[in-house]
């Protein structure tokens, strides 16, 4: 099934998007199609663009012109995708055709030109924050392994989200260095300083006028580290009512460990978690809370970082993995593993005004850097690295 305006003739060479991974749940690899999507038919206004897209998403995702959309099922993490789907790309694709892998999987024996997107790679680096339970590792991270493995082995180029996602790509295959690219992460335009009004008017039936909070945002895998975020906030603050914390937890079911540690805090009116917050109203969050707290393990990159300073959030977050690159100097650092450095920020923050405009400041100056379009541009570049079919372009703004 095909949906779209423009139906290009048999031999027009083609960018095909795999895009089915935007089926209503948020986070990092769904916010990168997002902005492919977005950006890409108005980069490449002339070429023809394909966007696979999840029957269980059912509206169009793009209008532009020039894009056709194929209804395909299964998650682009699948072994459907990596053992059977080259065969089906294969009957509907040239091999001068561009295929994207966004999720780090590459179909296997794909013949198409190919690019792929690595996030990450803790599921070959340290499998033990993906899968926490031993026995589901056993059976689990074999095939992970070997797909990620072969995605870095068989795509013509790799597009790391970060310098660190990049080295620990290499560490992964060291031979894969001539077909690897950086290209930074972006943030949306929707991610700004707000006026007071206007956040505390969409946030205000979440946390109401007057409370101060700090947020902790993240999808509530072992690598957030969340148990430590809220274990450090119980810390800094074991009396006063005056101050709560929002987890802002983007999975469908909260992680056992912080269910034991919240009934045993018994902080119900002061530790509030939320999984169904909307995207203003998260940006108004970002503008009423304190700082942040993100205190991960390990990222790839770090989007909420990236919200927060945009916003005008004081950030404290981990100085380890790709943190220190997104942050630079605009954020107040801390070892992930020590609750009561964390605790420390958390007091810092709250007692030092001056502390925390500057962090404010400089976080929206940082987050200035970063840009979706330039991120979708930068990626046209490495396209034509493989399709010398592409038109040139300019990086440009």
């Amino acid at each position: 099934m095909t949906i779209g305006k423009v139906r290009h003739g048999r031999g027009a060479a083609r960018i095909v998007v795999d895009a089915r991974t935007l089926r209503g749940d948020p986070g990092g690899v769904a916010s990168y199609t997002e902005a492919l999507i977005e950006h890409l038919p108005a980069v490449l206004p002339e070429v023809p663009i394909v966007l696979l897209r999840h029957p269980l998403n059912p509206r169009a995702l793009s209008r532009a012109p020039n894009v056709t959309e194929w209804i395909l099922g299964g998650k682009p993490n699948s072994p459907w995708t990596y053992f059977r789907m080259g065969s089906w790309l294969n009957a509907r694709l040239s091999r001068d055709d561009l295929f994207h892998a966004p999720y780090r999987i590459l179909p296997r024996g794909l013949k198409a030109k190919s690019a792929i997107t690595i996030h990450d790679v803790m599921q070959i680096v340290c499998p033990e924050l993906v899968f926490p339970n031993p026995v589901t590792r056993a059976v689990v991270q074999p095939f992970w392994s070997t797909a990620i493995r072969n995605a870095i082995r068989q795509a013509d180029r790799i597009l790391a989200v970060s310098q660190h996602s990049a080295d620990d790509t290499l560490r992964v295959d060291p031979s894969c260095g001539p077909r690897l690219r950086v290209t930074l992460n972006g943030k949306s335009p929707s991610l700004r300083p707000m006026a007071k009004a206007d956040a505390e008017h969409l946030s205000a039936s979440i946390v109401p006028l007057g409370r101060r909070f700090f947020l902790v945002v993240g999808g509530g895998y072992p690598n957030k580290n969340h148990v430590t975020a809220v274990s450090a906030f119980a810390k800094a603050f074991p009396f006063s009512e005056d101050i709560c914390l929002l987890v802002i937890q983007r999975r469908r079911t909260l992680p056992k460990e912080l269910r034991r540690l919240l009934r045993r805090l018994r902080f119900d009116s002061r530790i509030q978690v939320r999984r169904d917050v909307r995207n203003d109203e998260l940006v108004a969050l970002y503008n009423r809370a304190e700082a942040l707290v993100f205190p991960s393990l390990y990222e790839g990159f770090g989007l909420p970082v990236l919200e927060a300073m945009a916003c005008g959030c004081p950030v404290i977050c981990s100085n380890v993995t790709s943190l220190p690159e997104v942050a630079g100097k605009a954020a107040l650092f801390v070892e992930p593993k020590d609750e009561e450095a964390i605790a420390e920020a958390i007091r810092r923050i709250v007692e030092d005004d001056n502390l925390r405009q500057s962090l404010a400041q400089k976080g929206v100056q940082r987050a200035a850097l970063f840009d979706w379009r330039k991120t979708v541009v930068e990626t046209v570049l490495v396209y034509r690295e493989i399709a010398s079919w592409l038109p040139n372009i300019k990086l440009a703004l």
